[in-house]
């Protein structure tokens, strides 16, 4: 066996990571054909079942490709006997997508598999690099985004480069060849998560109550739940009155708000606007309101069914107005 004849990819970005497997397996299939190619869940795998396939010539062909999805217990004297045993004109590789907890780290069971492998490593891109990476995909599908733009994608979209690159493609297609802007992005863009409130939170910690009644208009027009988005608005206003006491203390700080109130970094950094601008007054007004609110909702004081959502609707608009 050769080093070039085993490969081994891992990394926490998974979208770089099957994207490479992808071209990996179109290049090989458009060169060798279907029939040269052998994909297999290692769930169940054996190391003795695995050297019958790596032991087996091409048919009718120069390679082989055996591509194994996920990780396969092998102990010192196995990898050795994969290293041997592996046909010449068979290529290998194996395919370990890891949780970002593992911080880029294999299992333990494939450290024997790695020391006999070309072990290529798909991390998640830095923001700086990701930024580069959305400019390159916008200009391969004829298209730009403003930087503006940009900065809103990844703070309602997130930083997955799965959900990105489709995100991409829908606002280049919908821009065609023009520049894409704000106003395209909030139109058309998936939210991920809690961070259509922390949007939320921008407008209305900068005072922009009218553009925030059209951006929760919009998430319900794009078939967002009234109940799911009433829900996070009180996780929101749970998580301001906590940035807002440790402002009111004397704390400015995000990093130092954030130990001391145990809300997330992003969450404090998000509020943060919205804390400074508030006076106590103010906070107990809005408290008051939507406890009162979401009260009257729970004890069938307002009516809301997923038929009729004109009433949920209404007390997400006041809550919002609240804040004017």
């Amino acid at each position: 066996m050769t080093m070039s004849q085993i490969f081994l990819f891992s990394g926490d970005n998974q979208f770089a990571l099957l994207e490479e497997k992808k071209r990996w397996v179109g290049n090989f299939v458009h060169k060798h054909g279907e029939e040269n190619l052998l994909t297999i869940d290692s769930k169940g795998l054996t190391l003795r079942n695995l050297l019958d396939e790596v032991s087996v010539a091409p048919f009718i062909s120069g390679n082989r490709l055996v591509v194994i999805d996920g990780s396969i217990k092998c102990k010192k004297e196995e990898a050795q006997s994969l290293s041997d045993q592996i046909h010449p004109q068979v290529i290998l590789l194996f395919v370990i997508p890891l949780d970002p907890s593992r911080k880029g780290k294999l299992p333990v069971i494939m450290k024997e598999i790695e020391k006999i492998s070309d072990h290529r490593q798909f991390p998640k891109m830095n923001r700086s690099r990701l930024v580069s990476w959305i400019n390159e995909e916008c200009k391969r599908l004829n298209g730009s985004m403003a930087s503006d733009a940009l900065d809103l994608l990844m703070e309602i979209s997130g930083e997955d480069q799965g959900m990105l690159s489709q995100e991409i493609q829908k606002l280049c297609l919908y821009a065609q060849g023009k520049e894409i802007t704000k106003d395209h992005v909030l139109a058309l863009s998936v939210i991920a998560g809690e961070r259509e409130v922390w949007h939320l939170m921008d407008l209305l910690g900068s005072g922009n109550v009218e553009e925030a009644l059209k951006y929760s208009k919009g998430l319900l027009e794009r078939g967002d739940s009234g109940y799911g988005l009433w829900t996070r608005m009180l996780w929101m206003i749970s998580q301001l009155t906590l940035v807002w006491a440790a402002v009111d203390g004397g704390i400015i700080h995000p990093a130092a708000i954030a130990k001391e109130a145990g809300v997330p970094f992003p969450t404090v950094r998000a509020l943060l606007p919205c804390a400074k601008r508030l006076d106590r007054e103010s906070l107990t007004f809005i408290v008051d309101l939507i406890a009162t609110m979401d009260r009257d909702l729970k004890t069938g004081a307002y009516r809301a069914t997923a038929e009729a959502p004109e009433e949920l609707n209404a007390l997400i608009d006041r809550c919002i107005l609240a804040f004017g």
